[in-house]
């Protein structure tokens, strides 16, 4: 095995983590969002049949559920981060070679982002805990 083989195992392994934990980020927002959708159509299902109990439960349960999904998310952003650490390690000690000098991806894209709420963690994040607070609202509403 070669130098450039040797040097490309590393950098292989951290570019599989980072696409494994990203995309099991964004797996997590589908799985959440259609979790939203059958919670929601559930309560409004139990509230138009007047089954208090009921939708107070479903209701209860999408903001939990959502606010597990925020804790998740937050576990997955920095398995995502950990690879994302290693990657520009990774490409500072290849552009210290010589090699690779072009292909500093990972921290020019930290560099890139320049407004706070256009981050995936920010939008990600108010949209769940949003729903959870909707979600809350609705128990409220279910009983009263």
């Amino acid at each position: 095995m070669n130098d450039a083989d040797k040097s490309a195992l590393p950098q292989g392994y951290a570019w599989n983590w980072f696409a494994l934990h990203s995309g099991q980020r964004l797996q997590l927002v589908n799985f959440w969002l259609v979790a939203v959708a059958f919670l929601a159509a559930a309560f409004v299902q139990a509230r138009s049949s007047h089954q208090v109990a009921i939708a107070f439960g479903v209701a209860l349960t999408g903001a939990v559920s959502s606010l597990a999904f925020v804790r998740l998310d937050v576990r997955t952003r920095q398995l995502v981060q950990v690879a994302e650490e290693a990657l520009i390690s990774l490409e500072k000690a290849q552009t210290a070679a010589g090699v690779n000098e072009a292909f500093e991806l990972v921290a020019a894209s930290r560099r890139v982002r320049t407004r706070r709420f256009d981050s995936y963690r920010i939008i990600i994040e108010g949209l769940q805990l949003t729903v959870a607070v909707i979600f809350l609202i609705a128990a409220i509403y279910s009983v009263s």
